[in-house]
């Protein structure tokens, strides 16, 4: 009686001229299923520079003269981001040098030999380009530095200084005696303004003069305490904003490794001091320092209030690519699990066993809060489930509160998938699947029931997605209506949360010029963080997570309408989706909720519309609607998602 007396009202709120409204009733009190509360999270992957060059604060580039492609080496490839010889008149030559280095992990030094004049020489950063440098430097800002160096021969100082690419100096230099021995130099550099620059290195001697790994980073990075340095502060910031509950790492394809095994991710090869990590050449085509490692992602992750969720390889090479070495044998994957043990004793274990207390010796004496691990990315048939089943045996008999994720392979229909999920179902039905879907905008509004079908025994991790809309320019936009699709199909998702346990938009991040893939959910420049449609409609989402779908229905003759109600103890959400071209007025029947004021936020605009760092078109709104009786109404504008907010009474 209640519902037909909230509707009666509604009704009788309309104007007489006009059409009927849509209408979605729910009740407050009746829940259909209980929520994941870690639907909703992140996975970052170093592609499109987005550790390097990125969330890593680190402003110089090839800081260690380790740059090489590993798949086509050549000597040059290791002065990447360095020029030499930058001073007019002056004499002097430099060498590759490869033994006697700093350690064996980071062979690859340079040789300099000052032969007249003032010799110099300098890291010019990322983006480098034309008499300008891509060291950005803020003004009035404090910059942290080191450099090792060696006297092999050398006699004189030498000047280090933050400068302009013609010289004009930033900062006060510093000036350095070099020894007989590798010796560590840190400097301190306050800014006198802002400026695009190269940290510059001069000979005021000559002789011959070795140095490596050279490093310059905001002293105010966040993080900064951290072995690897730190993190961009306003990228942090940005994954903040976004209230993730989980964050995959370190890929994708950077876990598996994609032709040779040099290539896959070794977690072992990021720990400890920066200059002992061992570089590696990364599948997206660019060094890894792996500054940002595995001990600055746990303690990134604790910092969001993120769990942890990472992703090791299983013994097999990325699959989607063509492998140049065969997948490891079945004795080799037994071997291999030492290594996924011993990173959960890295994260976990007490400070007495030997992962435990580097743990303890790199800052963080605490567990760290990890239950899931991912083993395999885009993976599928038996090659890759005959060496899942000996990892998945071997870590659940160790750790059996660790929930293992299972992939399913990189499409989202058809054979593949099929057979990848008859084969889970029957042997891995305790463990978590990982999906993986680049679809195009349209399919995402034709699925939101996909998961309406999934049994509910077997937990879905949907760790890669994106709706791609037709490329402009060689570049897949990041428009609104993308991101409307991606909402339209996130209703689907929440209806089923008691499914789908997590979700993570793919790839998270890219530098702009300096991208292999798009579209993505941040970009960045030098100085700018944007955030693009897709970003706001996944924080609008994630900031209202409920836990428990609420009985909802819509009457609608609209086919491009899409809701979702859902509730915690004391909120109730409401998330409206019109994928249309027509404004949507529509009544909303409410039953067990009190009367009052209820916030929303809306996302709006052209349908092909995009942020860029000079102008952000597309970002959220806030509006209020009143609840009187049970009845409120909405105007849901063309292209938008809006979501209410109703407080419940205790």
């Amino acid at each position: 009686m209640r519902k037909i007396l909230a509707l009666l009202t509604a009704l009788a709120l309309l104007p007489l001229s006009g059409a009927l409204a849509d209408t979605l009733t729910a009740d407050a009190s009746v829940t259909t299923a209980e929520m994941s509360d870690t639907l909703y999270g992140l996975f970052f992957e170093d592609i499109n520079h987005a550790a390097d060059g990125g969330l890593y604060a680190e402003l110089l580039n090839n800081r260690s003269f380790e740059y090489e492609d590993i798949l086509n080496p050549r000597p040059s490839d290791h002065f990447t981001g360095w020029l030499f010889g930058m001073t007019a008149g002056a004499k002097g030559r430099t060498t590759l040098m490869t033994e006697g280095g700093l350690n064996e992990n980071n062979p690859t030094y340079i040789r300099v030999t000052g032969e007249a004049g003032e010799y110099r020489f300098a890291n010019v950063g990322y983006s480098n380009g034309g008499l300008t440098g891509g060291v950005t430097i803020e003004a009035d800002t404090t910059y942290k530095s080191f450099v090792y160096l060696r006297s092999a021969g050398y006699e004189g100082e030498v000047r280090v200084a933050l400068t302009t690419r013609v010289g004009e100096e930033l900062a006060e230099p510093v000036l350095i005696t070099p020894t007989e021995e590798w010796q560590r130099y840190d400097m301190t550099f306050a800014s006198t303004r802002q400026a695009d620059a190269i940290l510059s290195f001069t000979l005021l001697g000559t002789g011959e003069l070795d140095i490596d790994m050279a490093s310059l980073m905001p002293a105010d990075a966040f993080g900064s305490d951290w072995p690897g340095g730190g993190l961009r502060t306003d990228l942090v910031e940005a994954l903040m904003e976004l209230h993730p509950r989980f964050l995959r790492f370190p890929g994708g394809c950077v876990a598996e490794g994609s032709y040779t095994w040099d290539n896959a991710y070794n977690w072992k090869d990021t720990l400890g001091p920066v200059e002992q990590r061992k570089e590696n050449f990364n599948t997206w085509g660019y060094m890894q320092s792996y500054g940002l490692g595995y001990y600055e992602y746990f303690c990134l992750a604790e910092a969001l209030g993120a769990q942890p969720l990472p992703v090791v390889h299983s013994g097999v090479l990325c699959q989607a690519r063509s492998p140049r070495e065969s997948s490891m044998t079945i004795a080799e994957v037994e071997a291999y699990a030492q290594d996924i043990l011993d990173l959960i004793e890295f994260a976990t274990g007490d400070t007495a066993t030997e992962w435990g207390a580097l743990r303890a010796e790199m800052g963080h004496p605490e567990p760290f809060d990890l239950r899931y691990v991912a083993i395999g990315n885009e993976n599928w048939d038996m090659e890759y489930f005959a060496r899942f089943r000996v990892l998945n045996n071997i870590v659940k008999e160790a750790h059996p509160e660790i929930t293992t994720i299972v992939a399913a392979g990189p499409v989202a229909e058809g054979a593949l998938i099929q057979n990848s999920w008859r084969t889970i179902r029957a042997q891995f039905a305790d463990s978590v699947v990982d999906e993986h879907y680049y679809m195009d905008s349209a399919w995402f509004l034709d699925n939101t029931t996909r998961y309406d079908r999934y049994p509910r025994t077997t937990g879905v991790f949907l760790g890669e997605y994106a709706a791609h809309e037709p490329a402009v320019g060689g570049r897949r936009p990041n428009n609104l209506y993308a991101a409307l699709c991606e909402a339209a199909y996130l209703t689907g998702i929440e209806r089923n949360s008691d499914v789908v346990r997590m979700a993570c938009y793919a790839p998270l991040m890219a530098r702009d010029g300096m991208y292999q893939w798009s579209p993505d959910l941040i970009w960045f420049n030098a100085r700018q963080v944007l955030r693009t449609p897709s970003y706001y409609v996944q924080q609008m989402f994630a900031e209202t997570l409920g836990d428990f779908v609420v009985e909802s229905s819509l009457d609608t003759d609209s086919d491009r309408l899409y809701q979702v109600v859902t509730r915690t103890d004391s909120q109730l959400y409401i998330k409206l989706v019109n994928v249309s071209e027509n404004v949507e007025e529509i009544t909303l029947s409410l039953l067990n909720v009190p009367d009052g004021i209820a916030a929303f936020r809306q996302l709006s605009g052209d349908k092909k519309a995009t942020n860029t760092f000079s102008s952000e078109l597309v970002a959220p709104v806030s509006g209020e609607c009143e609840i009187a009786q049970g009845v409120a109404e909405l105007s849901l504008p063309a292209y938008s998602v809006t979501i209410l907010t109703v407080a419940l009474e205790d």
